[in-house]
């Protein structure tokens, strides 16, 4: 099988980050300064004057299926989404968009998009993901954990799945692949069947 990979944009888009030292790159604050400064705001200079890489929206309308990895909501889908068009496209798009949460309960699974979140105003929680996503996101993918969260996440066309999602061996991560996959298809079939009711 083979997979076809676009960037996101072939402009120029930077994630700088506000703290007390002053406005870091993303690479100085992750990296350099193990994200350890206090967060004001982040921004994506440059997204506002990019463009959508060629075959990108024609990629998201054309799907079957979106899956947006559990990943950074702030710093690694938020620059893909601050590019003009992108989040439109995943707004329109009649595949079913899903997304896989990097949160359990108050604390990301990794790094820091927990920090980021909160910089931003979002809840560090299953709710603060779906409020990043609103507008587009059709299924959330939460860890057993936030069971209880998922319950009390009501929001118009959003559908919660609960499941294993720490992913510790290769084994764990074929079994949260192929629940994605099935819910995604199940999804599919029931649009389907409602489109011919």
């Amino acid at each position: 099988m083979q997979a076809r990979i676009l960037p996101m944009s072939n402009s120029r888009v930077e994630t700088r980050v506000d703290t007390p030292v002053g406005e870091l790159s993303f690479q100085e604050y992750f990296v350099q300064r193990w994200y350890q400064d206090p967060v004001r705001a982040v921004r994506f200079a440059g997204a506002s004057e990019a463009e959508p890489a060629p075959g990108v929206v024609e990629a998201i309308m054309s799907a079957n299926a979106v899956i947006v990895a559990p990943s950074n909501p702030i710093t690694s889908i938020g620059p893909i989404l601050s590019v003009p068009g992108i989040r439109e496209a995943l707004s329109k798009t009649p595949a079913t968009v899903a997304a896989v949460s990097p949160i359990v309960g108050d604390a990301a699974v990794s790094g820091p998009a927990g920090i980021l979140m909160a910089a931003q105003g979002l809840p560090v929680s299953i709710a603060g993901l779906a409020h990043a996503y609103e507008g587009f996101l059709d299924i959330l993918i939460a860890d057993l954990r936030d069971a209880e969260a998922a319950r009390q996440l009501t929001r118009p066309g959003l559908r919660v799945h609960c499941t294993n999602t720490i992913m510790r061996n290769a084994d764990d991560k074929a079994k949260l692949a192929r629940t994605v996959l099935a819910l995604l298809t199940a999804e599919s079939a029931a649009r389907v069947g409602t489109d011919h009711s």
